[in-house]
This record gives structure tokens, sequence and C-alpha cells, in this order.
């Protein structure tokens, strides 16, 4: 029969296998930190002193969860070591004795339906001390023991994409590199674009911007032919999705309205076009270029 203490280290070593996919999933880490420490991917299964086989239901509850993982995921693979406790025999019995409870593990997981090309490596390390090993007070508990360390594929390697100008448009397919632009535009901005600058969180038009709008009547009272877009803007971090999106609703609004008070007719606008805060300018690293996306944006259209 087990100890008391013996249920416990076997039990809490149950419930750090039965966590440890899902940290090591996002980790994807294998074998010894390179900076010493324990690996969390290493499962420690305790055996009785000079005993190569194992008898209690604790312990291959902790086995099946390793298997559970192994079955969930088929890109991992299994080492399993087999350690001995340096007063457990001469080194021959050491030897031998570390390689049966590693092939008794092994077994074991075979029979639960793993294939045996999962497990990669098993080996005897008979007295050999582990950087995983802890030592207690009889020096038994965890020196008796089988690592099973699971294997994590390397991650994918990054593809770095060159994008010079930050615009989410890869140098080789952006037609103008060092601009900011759009996708549909090939990497390049807006062309000819007039551009109404509102104050941060703010729908009034500023003083400075009547002249704007009043050259922009005058192009299209000059020009008959000429229809004008109009596109509402704001920056992120002016607020979340909704509210940003009122925000360049209602600058669309105002801007449209002037217009039509300065008998503008509304055949002339084409349309008016809400983008929220999907189509910055710049990046919006600076208050200046925050302030250069909280905006509407006038195109004339022939």
């Amino acid at each position: 029969m087990a100890t008391q203490p013996m249920k416990q280290i076997i039990y809490l070593l149950f419930l750090l296998s039965l966590t440890s996919h899902t940290a090591l999933a996002a980790n994807r880490q294998t074998g010894i930190k390179g900076n010493g420490e324990k690996d969390s991917s290493v499962i420690l299964i305790p055996f009785d002193y000079k005993q190569s086989a194992l008898y209690h239901t604790y312990t291959f509850d902790v086995i099946d969860s390793v298997v559970n993982v192994l079955k969930r995921d088929d890109s991992i693979t299994l080492t399993i070591r087999g350690y001995a406790h340096i007063d457990e025999g001469n080194d021959t019995i050491l030897k031998y004795l570390s390689l049966d409870r590693a092939l008794f593990v092994k077994k074991y997981i075979l029979g639960r339906g793993i294939k045996e090309d999962r497990i990669i490596l098993v080996e005897g390390k008979g007295a050999a001390k582990s950087k995983n090993s802890n030592v207690n007070k009889d020096g038994h508990a965890l020196n008796c023991r089988a690592e099973l360390q699971l294997n994590f594929p390397a991650p994918p390697p990054v593809v770095v994409v060159a994008d010079k100008d930050g615009d989410g448009v890869p140098d080789d397919a952006d037609a103008c590199i060092d601009e900011f632009g759009y996708k549909e535009n090939k990497g390049c901005p807006d062309k000819d674009a007039v551009m109404i600058l509102f104050q941060f969180q703010d729908i009034k038009l500023q003083s400075t911007t009547y002249n704007t709008l009043d050259s922009v009547i005058n192009v299209l009272k000059q020009n008959p032919a000429y229809h004008l877009i109009i596109q509402g803007n704001a920056h992120s971090s002016e607020g979340i999705k909704s509210v940003c999106d009122k925000l360049a609703q209602d600058r669309a609004d105002i801007v449209k309205n002037y217009l039509l008070s300065r008998y503008v007719g509304s055949n002339r606008i084409a349309a008016v076009e809400n983008y929220g805060s999907s189509r910055p300018v710049n990046l919006g690293r600076t208050p200046t270029e925050v302030a250069l996306d909280t905006r509407v944006q006038l195109l004339f259209q022939k």
C-alpha cells in the first residue's frame, strides 16, 4: 500500500498532468529549459522502492492523462526515461531497473491505443541525476521513477513581411512604399482628397474649415459634371466601435448639411460613407497624426 505522503505526491502529479497540456500548447516548449529550470512538459511517475511495476490507480490516472494529450494532438511525441535510486542495487541492477520502469510505462501506453512511433525514445538512466529531480527526506519518492516528456513540434518560423510605411500592404505589393495607403489603392492614399478636420471626439465644424468647404462649393459650381463623395472618419482612440461609427456618421452629416445649406443640390452628392475608425491616414503614433484621422474626407467624382 502507498503511504499517505506517496499518495499526496502522486495526486499532485496527476493534477499537474491534467493542466500541463493547455499551458504547453501555448508555450510550445520541449525538453529542459535553457536556464536550468525544470520543464513543465516532463511528468514524473513514482515507483515503489525496488519495484519496476505500478500498482496504484492514482499513478495510472496520471499516465492516462498523458495518453489523452497524445490522442488529442498527433503532432506530439513522447520520450520515456526510467531512473533508480542509488541504493536500489549495483550499477547493473540500477540500469536494468530504470529501463524496466520505462518499458513498463511504454507497454501500458501502447495498450491504451498509442502507436509505437509516437514514442521516440525509451531509455534507462540508472541512478543518473535529472534536472527534474527533487530530493525529499527519504530520497526515494521521486528518484524511483519514470519521466514522461511530451515533445511538441517547433512552431512555424515567423514570416517577416516588409512594410516600410506600416499601412498593412507589403512592400512588394505597395505602389506607394513611402506613403500610408490602402489595399484597394495598391498601397497608395486617396489622391486629391479634401480633408475637413474635427476636434477630438467632437462633431462641430471648426471656424477654420468654412473657407475649405466654401472652396469645395466653388469647384462644384464651376464644374457642373463634378459630384462629391463625403466620407466620415474617426480615430480608434475616440471610443469603442459604435462610438467611432456614430462620430464618423455625424461628421459626414454635418458637412453634407452645410453644403446643402449653401445651395449645393442633393443630386451633386454622390454618396455619404461612414468608415468609422477603419480607414486611418497614418499609424496614429502622435497627437498630430491622431488629429488627421478625426476628419471628413471629400472626393470629387466626375
